[in-house]
């Protein structure tokens, strides 16, 4: 609306009137001095223009114009840069492009809407940060252009810190709206659920924020909903990561299977292995029928474990047809195949030490399965042993502190036709064993390596020993204290380090032992322990198929009491090896771990490595780790060694890219150490890819918490109604503006005022000078 008002100096018109009537005055009372009517015409004249001039100013002629205007504010866009936008929309194409073909329109129409909007482009996926800000039409229409450069690579959907960024962005101004895009699916570091649920409170939350600030939050979903019929994707989930298995043993693989929008389609499953050298063969395949649109299946699938090596486990569900995500589809586990592990029975008395630290010690090595059989004295003997002693059930016999009647001789002759078709045997030293325990004329005469006097035999003693009874066996035993001497080298007592002898030297005395009467003279029998007096207390020889293996001592637990759990645990495990013909090296070696195998790419597991040795510290040998890729290039990795004791180390794995990988550990001063390596997998599936679809609901429900200020969803096709409703919301935040152009504010009609009335005088001066009047 325009007016035409007059504003008079002081406001107020009687000071004008006034003002004009003495201009007239002076311009009728002060007349030229001239008689001539012309010249005094042509004075007067340019004396009123002045005058008129001079009342014109003084009465400010004033043209006022009222427009309706939105006020300054803030349109925050905020788009969302997570790797879910990399998926398609369900129309062809992905959903990064449906965005940005949606922002491409938005803010070439939303520029031309007012001139005091200012709009604030920010992205958001794991944060939330500015990308531009604009206020001119062309400016406006160019913010998309600013994402041509960015690629959706976030592994996370934040939505509540999408609206934070949106709050700050405003810095302070008023805003004119929110604008919000993306898929609206919530993801949390490492899938936890309850994380998830804080970043939807905090969404939730923000939208409250914009609610109590009266500001609308506009929501732009993009991508399918989950209820879509193309919503298929199969994904296994669940599969260990690591396998220690021996070689013939049967086992199962268990894994889930997560089926969506596949029911009724059979969904072949396989499972292969995978050699050290790439080699790839099916093992098994099962076929999984889903019933529902949503499925979770266990499977278990019976396996064999292969050929002795290192392997991995691949099992993987077949690609249906309208799966986006695929990288779930697979799931692979390490596999370390050992020689078949050996199955070891304990015949001993309840109550012995040796036994129990024994059991400890060979617990730590999951291929030795170690059972234990007590036999008590108020049972009747001879105890029966069928199904023990069943060919095949067990690889090691160990009999303890036992007397052989326990036994018996016609299971005692079972057991040597055990020993003789390949099982080991091993007699431990105590009061009731070799001769003074009867075996000295009993069926394992022939399968000990040893010596033994029949005439040592006492009467079975199945209570509590008496003093007496203890006394009369004495002879049998030799008194401690006793220092275990190393006899010979050989791979049972070769505890590592360069001098094992010195290992030997190093382990605290015994408080007695059995006096064996000899080793025999036959072939393949040796002693590998003694005492200083050269008494035998370990003696190994074979017996038909089998090995056999007599200790005069039954107190190798005290090593482990002493600070020596190293040296018992290798040597009853190098003991048990050799008992089965599996020797493994003596000498020190590495042993390299990791917490987990398989794991995502922002992940960083720890890993540990230390020496394992026996021997004399080495002050010199330092512990290294590298990554190697699968084309074979190491990456050195940090790492924080321990001070003290044996050589270890500890470390992080670095952010890696997917594929498969090695961590190497080496002993850096000791070439005679074998490096060790542990492989693992890092996967390519994100949170974000493994939840492909869009959440639209949750969308409307953010938008809706605006509702009472024009807050609400619109799909990527309704772009022309969002525009519309952004500049209803402008229209009805519109307040007056009242634009005034008076006479002689502005530079032009002051410079007009001026002219006329310095023109009008100085025309006036002129003529009167020229005609004489001055």
């Amino acid at each position: 609306m325009t007016r035409f008002t007059l504003e008079p100096l002081y406001g107020s018109l009687w000071v004008a009137l006034a003002a004009a009537a003495a201009v007239v005055a002076v311009i009728a009372l002060v007349t030229p001095p001239t008689e001539d009517p012309s010249k005094r015409k042509w004075l007067i004249l340019l004396r009123s223009l002045a005058g008129i001039v001079l009342l014109i100013a003084a009465m400010r002629p004033t043209l006022v114009r009222t427009d309706n205007r939105p006020a300054a504010a803030t349109l925050v866009v905020a788009v969302d840069t997570s790797r879910s936008m990399s998926l398609p929309d369900g129309d062809g194409t992905d959903r990064w492009a449906s965005q940005k073909t949606a922002l491409r329109k938005l803010f070439a129409e939303v520029g031309r809407l007012d001139d005091m909007l200012d709009v604030h482009l920010i992205r958001y996926d794991s944060i939330s940060e500015s990308v531009a800000q604009a206020q001119e039409r062309d400016a406006i229409a160019r913010l998309a252009d600013r994402l041509d450069s960015m690629q959706p690579l976030g592994d996370e959907t934040n939505l509540g810190l999408a609206m934070q960024g949106a709050i700050d962005a405003s810095a302070g101004k008023p805003m004119a709206g929110v604008v919000l895009l993306g898929d609206g699916t919530q993801t949390a570091v490492g899938g936890a659920e309850r994380q998830a649920a804080d970043q939807s409170t905090a969404a939730r939350r923000g939208a409250e924020v914009l609610d109590a600030l009266a500001v609308p939050l506009w929501t732009v979903p993009i991508g399918p909903p989950s209820t879509d019929a193309s919503a298929r994707d199969v994904a296994l989930t669940n599969l260990p990561d690591s396998f220690q298995l021996f070689a013939g043993n049967q086992f199962e693989v268990s894994v889930t299977v997560q089926a969506n929008g596949l029911a009724r389609r059979q969904i072949p499953v396989a499972v292969s292995w995978i050699a050290a050298d790439g080699t790839k063969t099916e093992a098994r395949s099962r076929q999984i029928d889903p019933s529902g649109a949503r499925e979770t299946l266990a499977l278990t699938i019976p396996m064999t474990a292969p050929d002795p090596g290192l392997y991995r486990l691949q099992v993987q569900a077949a690609t249906q047809e309208g799966e986006w995500v695929t990288s779930n589809n697979t799931q692979t586990a390490f596999v370390d195949v050992r020689e078949g592990g050996g199955r070891i029975l304990i015949l001993e008395g309840p109550g012995r030490p040796e036994q129990t630290f024994l059991r400890r010690s060979l617990r730590r090595f999951p291929d030795l399965e170690l059972d234990y059989a007590p036999i008590r004295g108020d049972r009747t003997w001879p105890v029966s042993l069928d199904a023990v002693l069943k060919p095949g059930r067990y690889d090691i016999f160990i009999i303890g502190d036992l007397d052989s009647n326990a036994l018996g001789n016609a299971q005692l002759e079972e057991l040597a036709a055990r020993v003789s078709d390949g099982a080991g045997l091993i007699t431990l030293g105590g009061l009731q064993t070799y001769g003074t325990g009867g075996y000295g004329d009993g069926k394992l005469v022939d399968v000990l390596p040893i010596k033994m006097d029949p005439s040592r035999r006492r009467p079975p003693t199945r209570g509590v020993m008496t003093p007496a009874e203890r006394a009369a066996r004495s002879d049998s035993q030799l008194p401690g204290p006793i220092k275990v001497q190393f006899a010979r080298r050989h791979p049972i007592v070769d505890l590592g380090g360069p001098n094992p002898a010195a290992v030997w030297d190093s382990l605290p005395e015994l408080r007695g032992a059995n006096r064996l009467v000899g080793a025999k003279v036959a072939a393949g029998v040796q002693t590998l322990l003694e005492t200083e007096d050269k008494e035998p207390l370990l003696v190994i020889g074979s017996y038909g198929k089998g090995r056999v293996a007599s200790l005069a001592i039954d107190e190798t637990y005290r090593w482990w009491r002493a600070g020596k759990a190293e040296v018992h645990q290798r040597f009853w495990r190098q003991l048990m090896l050799w008992l089965m013909s599996r020797e493994e090296s003596g000498g020190d070696r590495l042993i390299a771990e990791m917490d987990v195998r398989r794991f995502e790419s922002d992940s960083r597991p720890e890993f540990r490595a230390r020496l394992l040795s026996v021997g004399d510290v080495v002050d010199d040998v330092t512990l290294s780790a590298v990554v190697v890729d699968e084309q074979g290039k190491e990456t050195p990795l940090d790492v924080t060694a321990t001070a003290g004791g044996q050589p270890r180390i500890s470390g992080q794995i670095p952010e890696l890219e997917p594929g498969f990988y090695k961590l190497v550990v080496r002993a850096d001063g000791d070439a005679s150490v074998e490096p060790d390596e542990v492989a693992f997998q890092v996967t390519e599936t994100s949170r974000e890819l493994a939840r492909p679809m869009a959440d639209p609901v949750y969308m409307k429900q953010l938008a809706d918490l605006t509702a009472d200020h024009g807050g609400a969803s619109f799909d990527p096709q309704q772009i022309d109604a969002l525009i519309e409703t952004i500049a209803a919301k402008r229209r009805s935040a519109e307040t007056p503006v009242i634009e005034k152009n008076r006479l002689g504010d502005g530079p032009g009609s002051g410079w007009l005022v001026f002219t006329l009335f310095a023109g009008a005088l100085s025309v006036e001066w002129f003529l009167r000078r020229r005609w004489g009047m001055v």
